[in-house]
């Protein structure tokens, strides 16, 4: 996990005691809800509504780095948002800072490819 000040463009949006046994977590950021899932120690923060049917990404299983949608097992790599399976398929994902046990992301997300 980054440690660090954080500037302008991050958010506060939860404490690390949010995530759960599995090391996830979903907020609100504006209309868009961001799924918080960490890997092998660092968290990552990518949208949550898989592109294909609408399935919440968090509730999916992570193999390595995938985390797979729960309807239809589209997997989505956290670092990236990109579906190794169908390179049109991607979500946003999020810079993460996390600062005295308080979760930042970065307030202007991106989209992968663009």
């Amino acid at each position: 996990m980054d440690e660090g000040q954080p500037d302008g463009r991050f958010i506060p949006v939860a404490r690390l005691t949010a995530l759960d046994a599995r090391g996830r977590a979903v907020v609100q950021v504006g209309d868009t809800r961001v799924a918080l899932v960490r890997v092998d120690g660092q968290l990552h923060a990518l949208e949550d509504t898989c592109p294909h049917r609408g399935g919440s990404l968090h509730e999916g299983d992570l193999e390595g780095t995938l985390l797979h949608c729960p309807l239809h097992a589209w997997p989505f790599d956290v670092r990236t948002g990109l579906c190794p399976w169908r390179p049109d398929a991607k979500v946003r994902i999020y810079d993460v800072l996390v600062r005295g046990g308080e979760i930042l992301i970065a307030a202007s997300d991106r989209v992968p490819g663009r």
